[in-house]
């Protein structure tokens, strides 16, 4: 079961995905992860060599709990093409996880996948964006404005990588 997750900042989208990932027993690839993962195969690595099962990445003797420690995110536009490559070579292989954020839903469009984007009221993003982010209500819809720019600009990456294929 692949299952995509977007969300507002603030509203508990990543928490919802957690909740599913445990509940399902399936792997919850986020941001860190999708970037480990993208960065090893861009260095020849194989899906099967990560051995990728929520075991593994969850369990309480897990040999990924503190490898993403030192992950440096790069969320420069040039990262998209391997993340998407990652996402999707994780769909093919283990045909299940959860995947939140990274424009997934779209990466993932002509697969099987059940995509939802978790939203929230005012009130509720103000009370958790202090209590969670110690962040304000302002702050929490700055980040989801970067978060659309981000979907827009990968958007534009996938549609100019389909054009450029007829074209060639």
């Amino acid at each position: 079961m692949l299952i995509t997750i977007g969300r507002q900042y603030g509203a508990g989208g990543r928490e919802v995905a957690e909740i599913l990932a445990k509940e399902l027993q399936i792997p919850l690839y986020d941001r860190k992860l999708v970037a480990l993962i993208a960065e090893h195969l861009e260095k020849g690595c194989k899906l099967e060599e990560l051995n990728l099962t929520y075991t593994n990445l969850y369990g309480d003797e897990s040999p990924y709990e503190h490898i993403f420690d030192n992950v440096v995110q790069n969320d420069d536009m040039f990262m998209f093409k391997p993340q998407s490559n990652a996402i999707k070579q994780l769909a093919d292989y283990y045909k299940s996880g959860i995947f939140v954020g990274r424009c997934a839903n779209y990466i993932l469009n002509d697969y099987n996948a059940y995509s939802f984007f978790i939203v929230a009221d005012d009130d509720f993003r103000t009370t958790r964006g202090q209590l969670v982010y110690h962040k304000s209500l302002s702050e929490l819809k700055k980040e989801d404005q970067k978060r659309a720019s981000y979907y827009k600009s990968c958007i534009v990456i996938i549609v100019r990588s389909t054009f450029s294929i007829f074209f060639f």
